[in-house]
């Protein structure tokens, strides 16, 4: 079987023929383990809250209506607020000057629009600076009831009534006393604006909310009968402390006075309304109690699909590791065995090397048999003997490379010369380089960088990097080697001109196994990276699309030990 049918990169199957039966064993204990709890705690916290739903809903009424009276408090509290910052922190001068009043009523207004205009007012009832859009800077209210009533307090909240303007309106008014008399900041609230605060609570179309005075007269404009400071039913319903509840004609009528104004707010709701609610919210958590069951089979399949498929994927991974453990046997059981088979070649060469040099002898020797008459020697022969005699040079001198790059090397700390190292490697690949026209630029710092640490483990780390370097250059590509010494640190950089190494990959090219070769396992730059490591170094790579790359290894001048 080729090593490609079982590649750990092929598609996972959906069926999976080797754990079927751990399969089905796993799909039944999970989907007892979650549905028989989920039926018994349903059923029985449906079972509880259908008896106590309605006392529920009744309660939390009350506390909607008791959280919206606060909301009301705290609306009508900020504003009386806000006055009484203004009064106290601005003088009645500088609010008086033209346009300083403007440009406070445009601060509000940003803040919160819920203000109409805004006055100031002396202890005779008479404009002093007015900001709105009704004609009043004329207008006395000394013989108004909101004034008369603010003489004797620090701030008042009116009832709403038509006033000048003879529109429904209430006013927020502030006392600031002065050295003699007091002075008054009024502001009118936006009624439209309040009615959306008041009706905030109202739900469904039969609900309803209101504020009503002691007298009974609305102060907001109801949204199923009566009108704004018109009469009501509860007219002398008095004083009551906490939240009053009463039922009539089928209506829910829950009720709760005020702190900051002595208005009742009334929240109205037919009951079927409540109930329809309590209705809803079972079939609700009936639905959620099927679609729990669902999302948990669901749940279920998906995830023992997944890990029964992941399973799946490790024996064919484990699979193909075997047999890529097999190949890297018989590739080691090869370089075992090469070094007495190149030993052999070598000493064949020389046997050649020998002949050569008898044959030149010989021809050496011809120059006295000329004058026997003999014929000269053609001069190709010696041309064509020295080119032997050099590619058996060159050819020697490869197999000494080769085998002094695969014997095992005991660990010895020395001084290495780092250009020197790139060069003896450049030298071996530079005939492959050659034929697959690819460039190799040098790149060395003068004088050479020089640091002491293990040179067999340093060959490995740069033969493998530049062994990755050719296999990314396409034809007519580069491969630069470049060496610099920074600080107590030398700097050796590895560049190719290739395709670069994608995004989604960069931070895995050092894990174990990874690969985006399917006929390797791509340990070496895993191995690189830990014997970099060891000897107190670093291994980092710059790379993008289309932009090649750029390995950077990093290594102390001074070697302090192996590094675990």
């Amino acid at each position: 079987m080729a090593l490609s049918s079982i590649s750990p990169g092929s598609s996972q199957a959906k069926d999976f023929p080797y754990f079927r039966r751990i399969w089905k064993t796993v799909i039944t204990a999970l989907l007892a383990v979650s549905l028989v709890p989920l039926i018994v705690i349903g059923g029985g916290m449906y079972y509880y809250a259908s008896t106590i739903l309605e006392e529920q809903a009744l309660e939390r009424l009350r506390n909607e209506v008791v959280n919206h009276k606060e909301v009301l408090d705290r609306f009508l509290r900020e504003r009386t607020t806000d006055l009484r910052l203004l009064a106290g922190n601005i003088p009645l001068d500088v609010l008086t000057q033209p346009g300083a009043l403007e440009k406070v009523f445009s601060s509000l207004q940003q803040q919160l629009s819920c203000f109409t205009d805004l006055g100031i007012i002396d202890d005779q009832g008479r404009h002093l600076a007015y900001v709105g859009p009704f004609e009043l800077i004329t207008r006395n209210y000394k013989t108004a009831e909101w004034f008369q009533a603010i003489r004797d307090r620090d701030f008042h909240i009116s009832d709403v009534f038509l006033g000048f303007r003879n529109v429904p309106h209430f006013v927020i008014a502030v006392r600031q006393p002065l050295a003699s008399g007091f002075w008054i900041l009024r502001a009118t609230v936006d009624t439209a604006f309040f009615d959306k605060v008041v009706t905030g609570i109202r739900r469904g179309e039969k609900g309803d909310a209101f504020l009503v005075n002691r007298k009974g007269i609305f102060q907001t404009t109801p949204y199923r009968s009566g009108r704004l400071m018109g009469s009501s039913e509860f007219d002398g319903t008095g004083s009551f402390q906490g939240v009053l509840e009463r039922e009539k004609d089928g209506t829910l009528q829950t009720m709760v006075w005020l702190d900051q104004a002595p208005w009742m707010c009334v929240v109205q709701m037919d009951r079927s309304e409540i109930f329809k609610e309590l209705h809803r919210m079972r079939n609700i958590a009936a639905f959620v109690f099927m679609l729990g069951g669902i999302l948990i089979l669901m749940t279920v399949l998906l995830t023992t699909n997944y890990l029964i498929g992941r399973l799946e994927v490790k024996r064919k991974n484990i699979r193909y590791l075997d047999h890529q453990l097999q190949h890297s046997s018989r590739m080691a059981h090869a370089l075992k065995f090469s070094p007495g088979f190149f030993i052999k070649l070598k000493n064949d060469l020389g046997k050649i090397d020998m002949l050569c040099r008898s044959t030149e002898e010989c021809i050496r020797e011809k120059p006295g048999q000329e004058s026997a008459g003999s014929p000269e020697p053609p001069k190709e022969i010696a041309e064509a003997l020295c080119r032997i005699r050099s590619k058996i040079f060159n050819a020697r001198k490869s197999i000494d490379r080769f085998l002094n790059a695969i014997r095992p090397v005991e660990p010895m700390i020395l001084e290495v010369d780092v250009n020197e190292l790139l060069e003896g490697l450049s030298e071996l690949f530079d005939p492959e380089l050659r034929f697959s026209r690819i460039r190799l630029k040098r790149d060395y710092q003068e004088p050479a960088p020089r640091l002491r640490s293990d040179p067999a483990r340093l060959r490995q780390i740069f033969q493998n990097l530049i062994f990755n370097a050719a296999n990314a250059v396409r034809r007519d590509g580069e491969i630069v080697l470049k060496s610099r010494a920074v600080g107590d640190r030398v700097q050796i950089t590895i560049t190719d001109t290739g395709a670069g190494i994608p995004e989604e990959n960069r931070n895995k090219i050092f894990d174990p196994h990874f690969t985006s070769k399917p006929e390797g396992m791509e340990l070496g730059l895993s191995i690189c990276r830990n014997i970099v490591r060891k000897l107190g170094g670093t291994l980092a790579v710059m790379s993008g699309p289309e932009r090649g790359s750029a390995f950077v290894v990093e290594l102390p001048m001074r070697f302090t030990g192996y590094k675990e």
